[in-house]
């Protein structure tokens, strides 16, 4: 197999759609959900919209606080949940505004948590949010990360039951999650990267009881010392607790006896601090050294995963672990096999428009 598969591909990973408007904007908040974030084109038009009802409305916290929070998302959505440096000033402007329409109120708290996640006055803000009104439900998902930062075991399981109950977690999310969770070994450490990978697979482990063995880091809240130290210590890892990064990871594959994986939309700058470690066994990387059973647990979770052709970026990451496995079966000259992956290869890069970037890398030969 051509071991260097997996990283041409990642650069087919990330999801970017142009920014649509709508001539009409929305009378109402748009669900309060994840879905912002995994549905590209939705987030932006979102933005759009609330962009021209504060231009109607200046000086509206609430409308203002919907427009910073669709603004959040759409720009998150295009650099895989990371915002650049342009992204911030945007984002700040949107939050002086709100500062300067209501200082001091929900909405200004609730704007700085999210322009300062994950440092710790980012969580300060989210406690003085909550404490004006704890009905809102633009505070749950946040919460949920705040009990994961804090591990408090009672809020995990009250914000993941809201999220559930609110139907906050798209269900295209919940399906990409489950392939997710399946494809970790037992007793595995998932490395997640953000909100739309990370809360739900932890919404799915806390309201169903399913894959409880399965230790999920969100990678962003390794910038807290103490969120660092109580993952060090659940993985059982022996030594001083590392620093914040890919470095974490690193010490922690050679610390704990725990298998180490990856989420596939991981950012890329801890997949590339670990070359020639990172092995497609489903909709995860195992971290490590190579072995025989990969190409095994590969076509094995392959065979069981939904694959859902609507979860924005989740679903193009599909295309990855699909190449790897037709790649395994060109070399064993398993024509049947090939045939079939790279027919479900093409039906997934056209219903996520890569059908062109993988005829170009050759995964797919006409």
């Amino acid at each position: 197999m051509n071991r260097l598969l997996p990283y041409i591909l990642l650069a087919l990973l990330p999801l970017r759609s142009a920014a649509q408007t709508q001539e009409s904007p929305p009378s109402a908040p748009p669900p309060v959900a994840l879905q912002g974030v995994y549905d590209n084109q939705i987030a932006n038009s979102q933005a759009g919209q609330w962009k021209a009802l504060n231009s109607a409305q200046p000086g509206n916290a609430q409308l203002q606080l919907n427009w910073f929070r669709s603004e959040y998302n759409a720009r998150s959505s295009d650099n895989n949940g990371a915002l650049k440096g342009s992204d911030r000033i945007a984002l700040t402007t949107i939050a002086d505004d709100i500062k300067a329409s209501a200082p001091g109120s929900f909405e200004q708290h609730l704007a700085d948590y999210y322009l300062d996640f994950p440092s710790a006055p980012a969580f300060k803000d989210l406690s003085a949010a909550y404490g004006m009104a704890p009905e809102r439900v633009e505070l749950l998902a946040p919460m949920l990360s705040k009990a994961m930062v804090e591990g408090d075991a009672n809020g995990l399981k009250r914000w993941a039951d809201a999220l559930d109950s609110h139907g906050a977690i798209a269900v295209p999310l919940r399906s990409a999650a489950a392939d997710v969770l399946m494809s970790v070994g037992a007793n595995g450490i998932l490395f997640t990267n953000g909100d739309m990978d990370t809360q739900p697979a932890v919404v799915s482990q806390v309201t169903t009881g399913e894959r409880v063995d399965v230790l999920i880091v969100d990678r962003r809240l390794l910038s807290d010392a103490g969120y660092r130290t109580r993952v060090w210590n659940s993985a059982g890892a022996a030594g001083v607790v590392p620093g914040n990064g890919p470095g974490f990871a690193k010490a922690i594959l050679s610390a704990s006896a725990r298998p180490l994986y990856f989420a596939l939309s991981l950012d890329r700058s801890w997949l590339d601090a670990f070359p020639g470690e990172l092995h497609a066994v489903g909709a995860v990387f195992r971290v490590g050294t190579a072995r025989p059973e990969d190409a095994v647990m590969l076509a094995k979770h392959w065979a069981s995963m939904k694959k859902p052709l609507d979860a924005g970026p989740l679903s193009r990451n599909y295309l990855l672990p699909g190449a790897v496995l037709l790649a395994h079966y060109r070399a064993a000259e398993n024509t049947d096999k090939a045939t079939a992956i790279e027919a479900e290869l093409e039906r997934i890069a056209k219903a996520t428009g890569a059908l062109k970037d993988l005829q170009k890398a050759g995964v797919l030969q006409h």
